[in-house]
């Protein structure tokens, strides 16, 4: 029952934010492929190299910007690392786990994992993903306004909302780092997409601030 009443706080919340929007055409956000493409190409021992999804994946994201990337380590560690940013009158929320079972991977076990960030922790969510003998672990969440970072889809989209009714403006990213999981070793998989996720998290909140977009300054 309390999670019917949070659907239906949070749909309410979306439509009266499309209303606004929409009765107020929201200007443009400074923000767009440019600054994501300025995410640091080394971080730390990372170093990376651009991939591409195809043309499809991003036919149905309709995302305002994105960044895929592929870092790798000495040690032969890799990491992919993907931010599909949205703004205005978009709330293009990525589900991950549509996007892999649409491309027939399986999903066989998924939870939270802390990721130290400043000021505190983000419990960010993992999924454990299966296709014939290959294996991966994904890591991700989302960002809103004013460097809000959560796993907590909800409470992104309340907050897309809030936004949008406050200042006129909204804009929306999703973070996801991936791995595989190697001789059935999840934890060490995990561990690796932590270790970069914690590394990503402070660049990543040099791109979304409130100071960037224009939007609110309501941090955390």
């Amino acid at each position: 029952m309390r999670g019917t009443v949070k659907v239906a706080v949070v749909a309410a919340l979306l439509a009266a934010a499309v209303l606004v929007i929409a009765l107020n055409p929201p200007a443009r956000l400074e923000l767009g492929q440019e600054a994501l493409a300025a995410f640091p190409a080394r971080l730390g021992g990372w170093v990376s190299e651009n991939v591409e999804f195809d043309s499809v994946v991003y036919d149905e994201l309709e995302a305002d910007a994105t960044l895929v990337r592929r870092y790798s380590r000495g040690d032969g560690a890799t990491v992919w690392f993907v931010v599909v940013f949205h703004q205005n009158d978009r709330y293009g929320a990525h589900d991950p786990v549509v996007c892999y079972t649409a491309h027939g991977w399986k999903v066989t076990d998924q939870g939270t994992l802390p990721v130290r960030r400043e000021g505190g922790e983000l419990a960010a969510r993992w999924i454990r993903l299966a296709m014939g003998h290959e294996e991966r672990v994904a890591l991700f969440w989302w960002y809103t306004a004013g460097d809000l970072a959560t796993g907590d889809h909800g409470e992104f989209m309340s907050r897309m909302a809030a936004s949008g009714m406050r200042s006129n403006r909204t804009f929306g990213a999703f973070a996801r780092v991936s791995a595989v999981v190697r001789d059935g070793d999840l934890g060490a998989a995990q561990a690796l997409v932590r270790e970069f996720a914690e590394a990503a998290l402070p660049r990543l909140s040099e791109v979304f601030t409130a100071d960037r977009t224009g939007g609110d300054d309501d941090t955390r």
